[in-house]
């Protein structure tokens, strides 16, 4: 009774260890698989791996009357195997071996829950680690400036490479500081304010305000983090359309610009687009406004950079040019022919304003060559029998030449060093072959010396 009551399971075996019989202190592990055991050696009930330490257990009860105490399975047929403590006592008196189990199944399935638990900890950390890399890159490749600062003191904890560039200084310098250090005196309260909204909301905020001499759109999003309270602000500079200020008419101006019939087009100086109206994308098939920002304006034009350098040298020397024939090239390769106008404006910004009329196959025959080369043909007709065939090829070669060049100095508006580009002759050639067909003109002579 003392046995059965201080184990879960007790067995009796002699000395060769078969089992003589079983005594069970919980009755929920009675069952017909464990009375089975009777007869059999003891080594025959458990798991194959548990037979080295169920012999172990015997030699050491034999040789010190008992055993320390060690894990075994039991083998249950067409069930998973049970788990016991187990401790062996020799009675030298009977010569009896008693081997005394204790059920592990609660202590097993609380490691199993404890290894889930793990493992599902570690998966939780495993996707806030994926989280945070994929926050870290989208925070760092943003299109526009991100830092974070605390909600309390406004201080720059985190910034990412765009704040860093149009800040320019370095991010050592940059973290700690505080945020409105950055921005103009006029504007501390209204930021000051928004930021508090921000901190004891829970939704973005949004307003403008001059940071670091430039106009900006800014968003400020609370968020908090090991129990901080942080703000993500966002911010865009203010495009030239988008400027403050401007009076009634002024805005009903833009708003007409931008929804004109007629595509029209902002450049700086340098022919690299500001700014492009609904007309202009629809032309050239593209959808977003953002996709044309900073892309050189000869990507559109029929003859790239030819066209471009024609326009700017006239506004450059003119101030406008109007009626400028060329084609545009769409998204998908086709040309539609237009007339370019353009001026250059100084105020509020320095810019280039490019009109953009498209005109179909209108502009088209606007170099009758045909009766030129028509009349050369009756008169190349009479030369046959005067002159050998090699002459007359040479006669023809020069005409077609002359009309290359007279085109080619019409399409460029006079401007040779555009006219050697398009004929692809070097400048000095030019300025040869003009001399030849008496088509120079001295004023200009020096621009092929430039």
């Amino acid at each position: 009774m003392v046995i059965q009551a201080g184990s879960d399971l007790a067995i009796v075996m002699d000395e060769q260890a078969v089992i003589l019989g079983l005594a069970f202190g919980n009755s929920e592990l009675y069952s017909k698989n464990l009375q089975a055991w009777v007869g059999k050696n003891w080594e025959e009930t458990v798991s194959l791996e548990s037979r080295i330490k169920v012999q172990t257990l015997l030699k050491d009860a034999k040789e010190s009357g008992t055993s320390r105490l060690r894990q075994i399975n039991v083998a249950i047929p067409g069930a998973a195997d049970l788990p016991f403590l187990c401790a062996a006592i020799y009675l030298p008196n009977s010569k009896r071996v008693v081997a005394l189990y204790r059920d592990l199944r609660e202590v097993s399935l609380l490691q199993q829950r404890l290894i889930d638990a793990q493992q599902t900890i570690e998966l939780d950390y495993a996707r806030l680690r994926d989280m945070e890399t994929r926050n870290r890159i989208l925070f760092e490749i943003a299109s526009s400036e991100n830092i974070i600062i605390d909600s309390t003191h406004f201080k720059i904890l985190e910034a990412n490479a765009r704040f860093v560039e149009i800040v320019g200084e370095p991010i050592k310098k940059i973290i700690g500081k505080s945020f409105l250090d950055y921005l103009a005196k006029k504007d501390l309260n209204t930021v000051r304010e928004a930021l508090t909204k921000a901190r004891y909301g829970s939704e973005k905020i949004e307003f403008t305000a001059t940071f670091n001499s430039s106009n900006m759109f800014l968003i400020a999003a609370p968020f908090r983090s090991a129990n901080q309270a942080l703000i993500l602000i966002s911010m865009k500079v203010v495009q030239d359309t988008e400027i403050t200020g401007v009076n009634s008419s002024q805005a009903l101006a833009l708003f007409a610009l931008e929804n004109s019939a007629d595509a029209f087009v902002v450049t700086n100086l340098q022919g690299m687009i500001m700014s492009a109206n609904h007309a202009f994308r629809k032309m050239i098939m593209v959808e977003k406004p953002e996709q044309l920002l900073h892309e050189s304006l000869e990507i559109w034009l029929e003859r790239a950079s030819i066209d471009l350098k024609v326009m700017l040298s006239n506004l450059q020397a003119e101030g406008s040019i109007k009626l400028f024939a060329t084609a545009i090239r769409d998204a998908f390769g086709a040309f539609h022919p237009v007339e370019i106008s353009a001026s250059t404006m100084t105020s509020p910004k320095t810019c280039i304003g490019f009109s953009i009329r498209e005109v179909g196959s209108r502009i088209r025959p606007q170099y009758q060559v045909g009766q030129g080369i028509s009349r050369s043909n009756e008169e190349l007709t009479q030369l046959v029998g005067r002159l050998p065939l090699k002459e007359i090829l040479n006669e023809t070669t020069d005409l077609i030449e002359e009309l290359c060049i007279k085109a080619a100095l019409d399409l460029s508006r006079g401007n040779r060093v555009a006219a050697s580009e398009m004929l692809g002759l070097s400048r000095q050639s030019l300025y040869i072959k003009l001399r030849k067909f008496g088509l120079n003109d001295p004023s200009k002579e020096n621009d092929l010396e430039q």
